[in-house]
């Protein structure tokens, strides 16, 4: 059910008008920024604390895009995990699907800042509100 939910998205976005690509937010790059949220294992995570999240868009094709997110589980290990994201047709939200589990709602807020709100759902789900900023090549 997910898979059908997850290309039905895709579909929608993809089949909106195009925008030009000066209008189009360039993603790639590395984004970092604290990591704080929720899940039953730790309950609140992150406030005043060192957790941390990284975002690497390795590659942008139009609005479609492709990385990895980087993160500390439970046992401070560290996870590094693939994603595909597309961008919507207002140039300032964009979604992503982790490949081990999860969903990300993101939001534009300038050319070197972003909004993530990831949402993972089922017995061990979770959220987690990240506010990350482009890392300076």
């Amino acid at each position: 059910m997910k898979t059908i939910w997850i290309f039905g998205i895709l579909a929608f976005f993809l089949a909106a008008p195009a925008v030009s690509g000066a209008d189009l937010p360039d993603l790639v790059g590395t984004w970092e920024g604290p990591d704080m949220g929720y899940d039953p294992l730790e309950g609140y995570y992150g406030e005043g604390e060192n957790y941390t999240v990284t975002l690497t868009i390795a590659e942008q094709r139009g609005r479609l895009f492709n990385g990895t997110i980087t993160y500390l589980d439970v046992n401070d290990s560290e996870v590094v995990e693939g994603l595909a994201g597309v961008i919507a047709p207002d140039n300032t939200t964009f979604y992503i699907a982790e490949f081990i589990a999860g969903y990300d709602l993101g939001t534009i807020i300038s050319e070197d800042e972003i909004e993530l709100l990831y949402l993972r759902d089922g017995e061990m789900g979770g959220v987690s509100l990240d506010i990350l900023r482009r890392v300076p090549e």
